[in-house]
């Protein structure tokens, strides 16, 4: 017995050591894990960093592309308009170096050159567009007006037209239009309200060019991140029910009895567009009430000119209308926002404005608001967008290409004369109290009386919306990460 005690003689210690390094190694691992969990939010974060850097880089160029972001913002004027990316003059680049580190993507040894450019143009041996002036000299900086604190990480913006091809450096080549065609590799890619198109010419109205902008950020720590976006014009929105359209309760109608007068809701070739859209009624109007307003309005001796998609003649349909034109408030909406992307804004709150200097071309046209009455009796042809907040008096040779908004008192009283006409669409609404200018809880009666009529009067042109709608602020059609 005793001998047996003594073979037991050291179990306690032994347990203790093993109980150590069980505790030992645990923790240990636990530290171990704590260090690793440590290193993935570090890099997470890094990584978040770095792509919400050049989410700011990207958002800085697309707000300073508007034509009216401000003196020494904006950057409109330098944007590529014909040539394409690897041609001279083709890359518009923006810089935002930190400090006195050089920030240099057209050069290879550069710690942010931009070895991304080659996928998407055809490059040489030397990883850069082989066509001397490639990029535009001296390039933009970034502006202090976007800055945050500190200066987030993005390093340059770069703005290209797009081509109808990507990633046109690797063995995928994705074309615009769907063929799998060389020959339209190169062409223009432009934007047509709704979709893109490919053209073998540069874009040209109503077609917008689509642009590619491209940013890199880059950490302290040497996280990379380079984020792309395809912006083009943003459209208004606007969907004209008719060629004219009444939209509100109890419309006051007084028509022209001239026979030249005409309101045709068949779509019209016009401001460099084809007809090619479906027909849209004459006159459209909110309920039946008003449509017969409207009907016994019209001289029954000029009840066929007015037509459009309706079968009868005079045509005046209801119409279901837009999200936009169906109350006080949608419509004050896009009265604001048409004033926020005005060329020119006219004050004709005390005495009406007679005169529009510069009423647009087809090449440049105009938004233009006026706050109060419009009255025109001179020879005035007018492209883009007209909004008018009180009464519009057109009399004499008038006329305006695109779309004409009277949206407040809604009040439009026209005498004839000359035979000019207004090709696009007219819609006119009541918002506003005609005595008093306060806003209306519901819309209220919109008034069109036109006298005489001479050769004037409206035509349906789907172009012309479509060139009046595009506005100042560039919309994203995509956006996407390059990992390449």
């Amino acid at each position: 017995m005793n001998h047996k005690k003594r073979n037991q003689r050291g179990v306690a210690l032994f347990l203790a050591m093993f109980a150590l390094v069980v505790v030992t190694s645990i923790a240990l691992g636990m530290m171990f894990l704590s260090d690793s969990e440590t290193s993935v939010n570090s890099n997470f974060r890094d990584e978040q960093t770095a792509f919400y850097a050049a989410k700011a880089g990207l958002e800085e160029a697309r707000d300073r592309m508007r034509w009216n972001a401000g003196t020494g913002l904006t950057i409109n004027a330098s944007l590529p308009i014909t040539a394409k990316p690897g041609a001279a003059g083709g890359v518009l680049y923006i810089l935002n170096p930190t400090g006195s580190e050089t920030v240099a993507p057209w050069t290879t040894t550069n710690a942010y050159f931009d070895d991304e450019i080659c996928k998407e143009v055809s490059c040489g041996s030397a990883q850069l567009p082989p066509t001397t002036g490639w990029y535009v000299s001296p390039a933009l900086t970034a502006n202090s007006t976007y800055a945050a604190s500190p200066v987030l990480r993005y390093k340059w913006m770069r703005i290209t037209l797009k081509t109808n091809q990507s990633a046109a450096g690797t063995s995928n080549v994705m074309y615009v239009n769907g063929s799998s065609s060389s020959t339209t590799t190169n062409y223009y890619v432009c934007w047509y309200g709704t979709h893109e198109l490919v053209s073998s010419t540069a874009c040209a109205l109503p077609n917008k060019p689509v642009y590619l902008l491209t940013t890199l950020a880059v950490t302290p720590s040497g996280t990379r991140r380079m984020l792309q976006y395809e912006l083009t014009s943003d459209t208004l929105g606007v969907s004209a029910p008719g060629a004219l359209t009444l939209d509100g309760t109890s419309d006051v109608m007084s028509a022209p009895s001239s026979n030249p007068y005409q309101m045709q809701g068949t779509d019209s070739a016009g401001c460099g567009a084809s007809a090619g859209s479906s027909a849209v009624p004459a006159i459209a109007v909110n309920d039946g009430t008003d449509k017969t307003t409207v009907v016994t309005a019209i001289p029954s001796n000029r009840d066929a000119n007015y037509t459009g998609s309706g079968s009868s003649t005079p045509d005046v349909e209801v119409a279901t209308m837009p999200t936009n034109l169906q109350s006080v408030t949608s419509l004050q909406n896009l009265v604001a926002t048409v004033e926020a992307n005005a060329n020119q804004t006219l004050n004709g709150t005390t005495t009406p404005v007679t005169t529009i200097a510069n009423p647009g071309t087809q090449a440049a046209p105009q938004i233009i608001v006026v706050n109060g009455d419009l009255s025109l009796s001179s020879n005035t042809t007018g492209y883009g967008i007209l909004l008018v907040t009180g009464t519009f008096s057109p009399c004499g040779t008038v006329g305006w290409n695109g779309l004409v908004l009277v949206i407040g008192k809604g009040i439009v009283t026209g005498c004839g004369g000359g035979n000019n006409q207004y090709n696009g669409a007219m819609i006119v609404a009541q918002t506003l109290n005609p005595l008093n200018g306060q806003l209306l809880t519901a819309l209220g009666a919109p008034t069109f009386n036109w006298s005489g009529g001479g050769g004037n009067g409206v035509y349906y042109s789907s172009g012309c919306i479509n060139e009046a709608s595009y506005l100042a602020d560039y919309r994203v059609v995509a956006s996407h990460e390059l990992i390449y």
